[in-house]
């Protein structure tokens, strides 16, 4: 049976599909391995394109890191196309539009990561270029894919060693990116105001008492449109800054051992009781509790 839009969204949610074409058969097997979702994809040809996530803090807001293993595929960002085949890698923004195709027997593994985890470790600086790809032919790529291939293999038991797994992943992905990308080919990593209100809260979660007008001031417009851009995306310039400082702070509660108070400092909030209800209330559980109930895995 031919893919369906259902079987896509699998591995690029919260991602619209036009243009369908072929993909018979299609599989996928997924696993989750501490952040990051992996699937494992083979295929026949197939060809389709993504509208890109239109919410900045839904399930769209990814990134996928694509190791081709068999077959070739063609990816488009940004007005840029690149043909991959056996031991190349890519690394794709869902929230911007792509097109993909499929051809001969594609067999492939696809990282997927919240984005904001990826700016931090290993997306270069805020930009995007366009097309962020490593060679088969660089020394690091077959290490990388193993590792990933690795990642993919272990038991759900392993997440101390996902984790490291993880890690090593986006360090070896930040110095082949910095190695094998054109710089000069530099473009905006954001599209539209709320993009350029995204890239400012993620250069500035540190600061205490960050505010849509200090937005303003850096983005040169008036807080009315800063105002107007969140609410056309079913938000607050508040409740944005909010949710991007919680799921940061998540992730080092479960994945550190900083102290509960260090880790809300870290991540922008001036009080702790006010990190503490409004984790609650984003989580269901006080952040003591999860910390001591943490099994390794992520509430979403």
């Amino acid at each position: 049976m031919a893919v369906v839009p259902a079987q896509i969204a699998s591995i690029f949610a919260a991602n619209p599909v036009r243009g369908l074409r072929g993909g018979d058969p299609w599989h996928v097997e997924s696993v989750l391995r501490d952040i990051a979702i992996i699937h494992h994809l083979t295929c026949g040809p197939f060809a389709f394109a993504l509208e890109g996530a239109s919410n900045f803090d839904g399930p769209g807001f990814c990134a996928h890191i694509i190791f081709i293993r068999s077959g070739e595929l063609s990816v488009g960002q940004a007005g840029h196309s690149r043909t991959l085949s056996a031991g190349d890698i890519f690394v794709a923004c869902a929230w911007q539009p792509m097109t993909l195709e499929g051809k001969g027997d594609l067999d492939a593994l696809i990282v997927v990561l919240p984005a904001w985890w990826a700016m931090q470790r290993f997306l270069d600086g805020f930009l995007i270029l366009p097309d962020l790809y490593v060679d088969k032919g660089y020394f690091a790529s077959p290490i990388i894919a193993r590792l990933a291939e690795m990642l993919f293999a272990m038991t759900p038991d392993d997440e101390t060693v996902a984790s490291q797994a993880l890690t090593m992943i986006s360090d070896l992905m930040r110095t082949a990116l910095a190695a094998c990308v054109d710089a000069d080919k530099a473009q905006p990593r954001w599209q539209g105001r709320m993009g350029a209100i995204l890239e400012f809260i993620i250069r500035n979660l540190d600061t205490p008492g960050l505010s849509a007008q200090d937005a303003a001031i850096s983005l040169k417009c008036s807080v009315r449109t800063i105002y107007k851009s969140c609410a056309n995306h079913g938000t607050s310039f508040n409740s944005f800054l909010n949710e991007i400082r919680l799921v940061t702070a998540q992730y080092q509660l479960m994945r550190t051992n900083d102290r509960i108070s260090e880790i809300a400092y870290n991540v922008g909030f001036s009080s702790l009781s006010h990190f503490s209800h409004l984790f609650r209330a984003r989580f269901g559980v006080a952040a003591k509790t999860m910390r001591q109930n943490r099994s390794g895995r992520l509430v979403p």
